[in-house]
C-alpha cells in the first residue's frame, strides 16, 4: 500500500509532468507548422518579387520599343512633309519667275515626298514582322491595353509579395515565441513542482498562446 501523503505527492507530480509534457508536445507541433509556413511564404514572396521584377523590365522594354518605332516614323513623316513644302515653295517661285527648271525640281520634290510617305506608311504596317524575333516583335506591337494589363499584373505580383512577406514575418515571430515557450518549459521542468515551476509553465503557456496566434495569422 502507498501512504496517502506519498500518493498525493505522486498525483501532484504527475499533473505537473503532464502539463510540461503537453506544453512540449504543442511546442513541437506548432514549430513544425510554423517552419513549413515560414519556408512556404518565403518562397512565395521570392517568386512574386521575381515575377514583378520581370514584368517591370518587360514593361520598360515594351515602352521603349514602341516609343522608338513611333518616334522614328513620326520623324520620317515630318521629313517627307518638309520635302513636300520645300518642293511646293520651289515650284511656286519658279512659276513666279518663269523658271521651268525650278518648277520641274519642285514638282519632283513633291512627287518624292508623296512616294516617301507611302513607303513609310507601308513600312510601318510591317512593324514587328520578320526578321524580328517573337519577343522583340511583341514589344514593338504592344498596345496600350496590353501594357495596361501587364501593369495590373505587375501590381498584383507586388501585392502578393507584400502579403507573403507579412505572413512570413508573422511565422518568424511565432517561432520566436515558441523558442521562448520551449526555454521556459525546460526551466519549469528543472524547477519541478513548485510555485516558481508552475509560474514558469504558466508563462510558457502565454508564449505558446502568442505563437499560436501568430500561426493563425500567418496561415490565414
Amino acid at each position: 500500500m502507498i501512504a496517502p501523503d506519498a500518493a498525493a505527492d505522486l498525483h501532484r507530480g504527475s499533473r505537473f509532468d503532464v502539463a510540461a509534457a503537453l506544453l512540449i508536445g504543442v511546442v513541437a507541433v506548432l514549430a513544425s507548422l510554423l517552419a513549413i509556413v515560414e519556408v512556404g511564404t518565403g518562397q512565395q514572396a521570392i517568386r512574386a518579387q521575381l515575377e514583378a521584377a520581370r514584368l517591370t523590365a518587360d514593361l520598360s522594354a515594351g515602352l521603349q520599343a514602341s516609343s522608338l518605332v513611333d518616334e522614328s516614323l513620326t520623324a520620317q513623316l515630318q521629313s517627307a512633309v518638309a520635302l513636300s513644302i520645300e518642293g511646293a515653295g520651289r515650284a511656286l517661285a519658279g512659276i513666279e519667275r518663269g523658271d521651268e527648271a525650278a518648277q520641274a525640281i519642285g514638282a519632283a520634290e513633291i512627287d518624292a515626298s508623296s512616294a516617301l510617305s507611302e513607303a513609310l506608311t507601308a513600312t510601318a504596317a510591317t512593324a514587328g514582322a520578320p526578321p524580328l524575333d517573337a519577343y522583340t516583335s511583341r514589344l514593338v506591337l504592344a498596345t496600350i491595353d496590353e501594357l495596361t494589363a501587364e501593369v495590373n499584373e505587375q501590381n498584383r505580383q507586388v501585392d502578393l509579395a507584400d502579403d507573403a512577406n507579412t505572413r512570413n514575418t508573422r511565422s518568424v515571430l511565432g517561432l520566436s515565441f515558441l523558442a521562448l515557450a520551449g526555454v521556459l518549459t525546460g526551466l519549469g521542468v528543472v524547477l519541478r513542482e513548485s510555485r516558481a515551476g508552475w509560474l514558469t509553465l504558466l508563462t510558457a503557456t502565454g508564449m505558446l498562446a502568442a505563437a499560436g496566434t501568430m500561426a493563425i495569422l500567418a496561415v490565414v
